[in-house]
Order: C-alpha cells, then sequence, then structure tokens
C-alpha cells in the first residue's frame, strides 16, 4: 500500500508539472518597448504600427499596438487588425536626478527651474540625489507651495550638499600639487582618491528592483563630472591604468536589471574641469606631473547603460544644454506592444530590437526583458 502511495503521488506530482509546462508554454503577455526614433537631433513623429519591426532573440514578433506618447498625453494610437484587446498604457513618470559632480554650477539653478516650471506636472513623482543626500518630492507638495519656490529651495540644498560632501575629495585634490609631498604619501592620497567615490552592484540592483515595482515610464538623468587628477609623468601606463576609476559590478548585470525594469537612463557627461583644486594651466603649481583624466572607464561604462535602456548621452560643459536635450528625448516616444511567440517564464533575458522598415534613423530602447 505504501509503494502504490508512493507511486500515485510520483504521477501526480508528475502530471503536475506537465501541466504547469504547458500552461507556461500557453501563456500569452504583452511585452511594452518605450522608442524614440530620431533623425539627426529632431524626434520623428509620424511612424505608424506598419513602419516597425520587433525582434526578439532574433526572432520577428508580431506588433499588436503602437501609441504616440507626448509628455504623458496619447497623440495617437494604432492596433493590428488581429488585436482585440486594447491595451490602456500607463503614462505616468517617474523621475531620479542624480548629482555625481565635484563642483558647484550656477547652472543647475537653469536646470531645476525649467524642470519644474516646463517638464514637471502634478501627478509625476521626482527623486533628487545628491552627493549627501535623498530628496523625495512629497505628492501633495504643489498644493502646499508654488513651483518656483520648491525649485529655489531644492537648488540651495543642492549647492550645499555638492560644496560640503566634496570638500575632502578637493582637499586630497589640492594636496597633491603640493612640494613637501613624500613619493609614498603621495601615492597614499592617491588611493584614497581612487576611492572616495565607487558605484556598488548591489544599490543599481535594488534600485532596479524598486523602480520595476513602479507603474509608468522611468527617467534617470545622471550628472557626471569629469575627474582630472595631476599624476606623475614617470608613471607607467599599466599602473595609470589602475589608478582609474572603476567599475565594481557586473555590467551585464546592471543593463539586464534596468532593461528589465523600463528605466531610461540619460548620462549628461560634464567635460567642465573640477575647478579651485588646482591650476591646470599652471605648471609650476603641477611640480612636474602631468592631468590624467581619472574617469574614462566609468563614463564609458555609463554611456554603455545608457544606450541600452533606451537613453540618450550628452557631452558638454553646458549643462542646461544637456539636459534640455534629455529632457526632449523623454517626452517624446512611442509605446509598442507585442506577444511573444513561445513565451516561456523560464528566468532568461530575452533581447529585443526594433527596426523602422526602410530607414536608417538613430533608434533608442530597452535591450531586453527578463521572462519571470
Amino acid at each position: 500500500m505504501k509503494k502504490h502511495t508512493i507511486l500515485l503521488a510520483i504521477l501526480v506530482l508528475g502530471l503536475a508539472l506537465i501541466a504547469q509546462e504547458m500552461q507556461e508554454e500557453a501563456v500569452a503577455i504583452n511585452i511594452e518597448v518605450p522608442v524614440r526614433v530620431f533623425k539627426g537631433k529632431d524626434f520623428i513623429d509620424n511612424l505608424t504600427i506598419d513602419d516597425f519591426e520587433i525582434y526578439e532573440d532574433g526572432i520577428l514578433q508580431k506588433t499588436e499596438s503602437v501609441y504616440l506618447i507626448k509628455k504623458t498625453n496619447i497623440e495617437r494610437e494604432e492596433r493590428s487588425e488581429l488585436e482585440s484587446e486594447k491595451i490602456v498604457p500607463e503614462v505616468s513618470r517617474h523621475f531620479l536626478i542624480l548629482f555625481e559632480i565635484i563642483d558647484h554650477f550656477p547652472q543647475i539653478k537653469e536646470v531645476l527651474d525649467e524642470f519644474f516650471l516646463n517638464v514637471l506636472l502634478p501627478e509625476d513623482s521626482l527623486i533628487v540625489v545628491t552627493p549627501l543626500k535623498t530628496y523625495n518630492l512629497k505628492d501633495d507638495a504643489f498644493s502646499m507651495m508654488p513651483k518656483d519656490q520648491i525649485a529655489r529651495g531644492l537648488y540651495e540644498n543642492v549647492r550645499k550638499d555638492v560644496r560640503k560632501g566634496n570638500a575632502h575629495y578637493k582637499s586630497l585634490i589640492s594636496q597633491l600639487s603640493s612640494p613637501l609631498n613624500s613619493e609614498s604619501l603621495y601615492w597614499n592620497i592617491m588611493r584614497q582618491i581612487i576611492e572616495y567615490k565607487q558605484f556598488y552592484e548591489k544599490g543599481f540592483l535594488e534600485f532596479a528592483e524598486y523602480m520595476k515595482g513602479l507603474a509608468g515610464q522611468k527617467h534617470v538623468f545622471l550628472f557626471y563630472q569629469k575627474e582630472r587628477i595631476p599624476m606623475s609623468k614617470n608613471t607607467s601606463a599599466a599602473y595609470k591604468y589602475g589608478m582609474m576609476k572603476n567599475v565594481n559590478f557586473n555590467e551585464n548585470r546592471v543593463i539586464e536589471a534596468f532593461s528589465d525594469s523600463s528605466i531610461s537612463v540619460h548620462f549628461l557627461y560634464i567635460t567642465k574641469e573640477i575647478t579651485g583644486a588646482y591650476g591646470l594651466s599652471d605648471s609650476k603649481s603641477l611640480g612636474g606631473r602631468e592631468i590624467v583624466d581619472q574617469s574614462e572607464v566609468i563614463v564609458d561604462t555609463f554611456r554603455q547603460i545608457s544606450h541600452v535602456t533606451g537613453g540618450i548621452t550628452e557631452s558638454s560643459t553646458n549643462i542646461s544644454w544637456s539636459f534640455n536635450q534629455a529632457v526632449q528625448a523623454s517626452e517624446n516616444y512611442y509605446l509598442l506592444y507585442y506577444k511573444p511567440q513561445n513565451y516561456k517564464a523560464d528566468g532568461t533575458f530575452k533581447k529585443i530590437k526594433v527596426k523602422v522598415k526602410g530607414q536608417s534613423y538613430r533608434i533608442t530602447h530597452r535591450s531586453g526583458y527578463v521572462a519571470d
């Protein structure tokens, strides 16, 4: 009797697993892909459902629906003839502005004024991260205080945080040009500078998981300032490379997590040099040292993350201009929907590629999703 009971349990379990596999194979889900199409810097807004091709892992998919979105308005919608179910896109917006900068820039005031007065809507959410603190705009903020007053207060907080948060870093940079430094002290300072700001995988993945739980469109504006430091001219090329800011995370894991969460990362690289710490044009103050770009590796990584999440990258000394380009990109886009062929929730990352038939437009979109 016991043996029969065990065999029966195995049989039932086996049937359950088969049913589960059949259920997994039969699942039909809609994959949403925010897509931006540009000719030069201009967004192309006259495309139709027949203009797009969507590929998943290299296999052409059937485009079910296309919506043209401007800000939070659905300007136009199309569905395939076979698509009976009307999708209601979630066009609410979540913004995060991240200031990874060393210097305070007066142009930040222009950025925040423009954002609050002409971009941010009452139903949007906003988080601002400085070198010291995180600021989360409350839902009822606009009912309690005028937009311009909120922007002014936030700017003052950013200005104070940037100056206070980077005081030690600038002190270290300043010490490098001192003629009294011994060789051992010099390299000790260099190591402290390398360790001063780092990006870790755990924080990225936790952020992506949090953002995945939010409905709507998610935009990150990352301001990152070029970091250049004086280094001995006798330093070997290998050692110079080793002293650069490196990424402390698996790039592919972060890219997949951000893509799966449908986060668009707009990377705004400020090429203006760090000021107030040493004179780049004063050869005497450099003590025979040369200026080395310390941020090259991490900048390349963030450019890649921006590209595969459907964001844009701008490099400029003009913060306001760069931000304006990113904002325009975030406010105009298409939402494409398709049902993957033979979908199975197997936890693997599915690669997405969107094309416009017969055109060589610049197209940005997230690189894929996790089938879970």
